[in-house]
């Protein structure tokens, strides 16, 4: 038998790695990147995120489920979903309402009433922040919402940052089957970058090794690995 070649070697390689990488992106764990402030402070502008896409099992058999670890989705899990009115953009959030709950919102505090429950109770929620940067919803409306049932299959999701998210308050529920997956943690996170300043020409070498450095040096070492609760 003829001896395969060093090519033929590295390329099917090369074909099993991608189809295990596809995998992997598909079923298991994908990277996100945090473009807005309304979970601050517990995901910063600039975090890039690991999301764990195979926790909840939407696409797990019962052998599946049996062999990893899957969870029922529950309150104050940080989740990233499909937006519902544009499917084709991701939004992450945490999750305040499960199905059946009643959720109420008096004065930026939330309450819940379960579906076997007579009287609302508050939420400890030490997590939440409140500051209303220039251009950001009324918060005046966003904190003060009457009850709301969530419906079957469905969840009720808020920012952290509950003066500068637009959420369940603003669009309703989010459907099961548009959750992705819970994020896990912070992998690497990176402040924004300043607006460029007018500057002379620079060769294509330069100005790669400028973005590398900017990036190295704007790098918030103090977050990599930052598990997310």
């Amino acid at each position: 038998m003829p001896r395969r070649s060093f090519v033929h070697d590295y390329f099917q390689a090369g074909i099993v790695a991608i189809i295990i990488a596809l995998f992997v992106r598909t079923y298991l764990v994908q990277a996100f990147q945090i473009p807005s402030p309304s979970m601050s402070e517990s995901i910063l502008v600039g975090d890039h995120v690991l999301v764990n896409k195979f926790i909840f099992g939407p696409f797990m058999s019962l052998a599946g489920r049996d062999l990893l670890p899957v969870a029922d989705i529950k309150r104050k899990d940080v989740i990233v979903f499909k937006f519902p009115q544009a499917p084709e953009k991701d939004y992450v959030k945490r999750v305040i309402g499960e199905p059946g709950d009643m959720v109420k919102i008096e004065g930026g505090k939330v309450s819940i009433k379960k579906p076997s429950a007579t009287d609302f109770v508050l939420l400890d929620e030490p997590y939440v922040q409140h500051t209303d940067p220039e251009g950001s919803p009324d918060p005046d409306s966003l904190n003060n919402r009457p009850p709301v049932l969530v419906p079957p299959g469905e969840y009720y999701v808020l920012g952290d940052n509950r003066d500068d998210s637009r959420d369940s308050r603003d669009w309703g529920c989010v459907p099961q089957d548009h959750i992705r997956g819970k994020v896990l943690l912070v992998y690497w996170s990176v402040d924004p970058a300043p607006p460029p300043a007018a500057a002379a020409p620079v060769s294509l070498l330069e100005s790669i090794w400028n973005s590398v450095s900017a990036s190295f040096q704007r790098t918030r070492w103090d977050r990599t690995f930052h598990i997310i609760r």
